[in-house]
């Protein structure tokens, strides 16, 4: 029964303006046009927003402290690029090694990605020394081909042990290219340019996947447009 009384006046204004509307039709849908007119301004200055911050006030503390962290530290979200391979060998295999080498230098040439946010087993550096230098070569570097050289990587990534459960899978199987993203960055136009510069590495026997907090955030605002039904562009 309070419920109801609490209701009442709300009851009371709806019930007042559908009578309105019933003896007025003409008054309401020139209020309404004007009200629309007078929206359509804002309207092309509207964005999308769907990574985590959208969520909190700019000016809250956490805010503020995570912003001031990411600018030290270059912090970066990342978007993984996943490739896991059919072989028995898992990765460790010369297709797959090069394949790592083509996508990092792809993806190195996209706009707004910086170098020092890229990582892959391409980007890494080894034990050894380029000839003639005190320069160490990349895990990568030059392109592995033999069963020795492969093997020679495989003993080089069980040393350093950082890049297990990191760049490479446990069981050898995947391994992964790191991309940090700038906050600035359009996230559902750069997660297409990944995708193409994937499909054009051609047809190849491995799996490859992207995934990551930006991915997520892009794939969720395509899908609150196609439910809003607004055309793809």
């Amino acid at each position: 029964e309070l419920h109801m009384r609490t209701n009442e006046p709300v009851v009371r204004v709806l019930a007042s303006l559908s009578r309105f509307a019933i003896r007025f039709p003409w008054r309401v849908l020139m209020i309404a046009g004007v009200a629309v007119f007078a929206a359509i301004p804002g309207l092309w200055r509207l964005r999308l927003r769907t990574d985590g911050h959208a969520l909190v006030a700019p000016n809250a503390p956490e805010v503020l402290y995570d912003k001031a962290i990411r600018e030290k530290f270059g912090i970066e979200d990342q978007m993984v690029v996943v490739i896991r391979s059919r072989q028995p060998e898992g990765i460790f295999n010369p297709a797959t090694l090069q394949l790592v080498r083509d996508l990092t230098a792809a993806l190195a040439k996209l706009p707004g990605i910086s170098a020092s946010n890229l990582m892959s087993l391409a980007t890494e550096p080894s034990f050894h020394m380029r000839p003639g230098t005190l320069v160490n070569q990349r895990l990568l570097e030059p392109p592995l081909k033999t069963k020795a050289e492969i093997e020679s990587l495989r003993e080089d990534l069980r040393r350093i042990e950082l890049y297990t459960g990191t760049l490479i899978s446990a069981d050898g199987q995947a391994t992964a290219i790191l991309l940090g993203v700038p906050a600035e960055a359009d996230r559902p136009a750069l997660y297409r340019e990944v995708l193409e510069v994937i499909a054009a590495q051609g047809a190849v026997s491995d799996e490859i996947g992207v995934t990551g907090a930006p991915v997520a955030e892009s794939l969720l605002g395509t899908h609150i447009l196609e439910d809003l039904g607004v055309p793809k562009t």
